[in-house]
């Protein structure tokens, strides 16, 4: 059984909402939604968050139209489905593909961009992608967390080559995005990180958009975690947080939990 609970809002700069949310079939951009909760007896559900990028051009069409695409290549392609009915780099080569097929043929459009982070539950087991810096992290029943997801951005691409420091502070222009899904033919080069992990009762899984973990700061944002809580209380907490903190970017926010023991 999974318990999902979701939230997002435009922020108090922007006069427009560009993240996205996909939860179980379902895509939501909404200016403002207040925490909804679901209650699932399966053990599956294909969850993402796209946070469209600013400086292109509709950021909110590219974020959208991903997560439609998702969808339709998971539902049409079960045969890409590998480990046991996992997604994989395939799905996201063809998101980014339907995504330039559908707005770079626009001149209003062409170079939609946008980041994106999956995370599919299938029983005891979640696969885990993400291309730019939309962020997924596991979290145990102890407190215990990790990130599972991995930021494309300048800084990150200096520190995997040893040239920066994790544990140094770096002026904002170290943050800039090397990959994101683009609504352009020729940036199917892009760099995507995937991973799986094991699932237990009690585990938490947590996908966010940049507007939540920048925002609060990962030290900040897990020192307000607790594991008893239900999970609408949780995200309720996040995002009371963010608001207070200065809600400077849009920000959404899923967060699913493990009930029960997958079968």
């Amino acid at each position: 059984m999974l318990e999902i609970a979701y939230t997002m809002h435009r922020g108090k700069v922007s006069r427009q909402q560009q993240d996205g949310l996909l939860v179980k079939g379902a895509i939501h951009q909404a200016p403002a939604l207040a925490v909804k909760t679901q209650h699932l007896l399966e053990n599956e559900a294909l969850l993402a968050v796209a946070d469209g990028v600013y400086s292109s051009h509709q950021p909110q069409r590219a974020s959208r139209s991903a997560l439609e695409a998702l969808a339709e290549v998971v539902q049409q392609h079960p045969e890409r489905l590998t480990e046991g009915g996992l997604i994989n780099g395939w799905h996201l080569r063809r998101v980014q593909e339907r995504l330039a097929n559908r707005l770079a043929v626009q001149p209003d459009t062409y170079g939609s961009s946008t980041t994106i982070a999956v995370a599919q539950i299938q029983g005891s087991r979640a696969a885990i992608l993400n291309v730019g810096d939309s962020r997924v992290y596991q979290a145990k029943r102890d407190g215990a967390w990790q990130r599972l997801s991995k930021d494309h951005t300048v800084l990150q691409g200096l520190i995997d080559k040893g040239e920066a420091s994790p544990d140094q502070n770096y002026a904002s222009l170290y943050g800039m995005l090397e990959y994101v899904l683009c609504a352009d033919h020729e940036s199917e080069d892009f760099a995507l990180h995937r991973v799986v992990v094991a699932l237990e009762a009690g585990d938490w899984l947590v996908l966010c958009s940049d507007g939540v973990h920048d925002e609060l700061g990962e030290e900040r944002m897990w020192a307000l975690f607790d594991p008893e809580r239900e999970v609408g209380a949780q995200v309720k907490v996040w995002r009371d947080a963010v608001w207070a903190h200065g809600a400077r970017d849009n920000f959404s926010l899923i967060v699913a939990k493990m009930i029960l023991d997958a079968a």
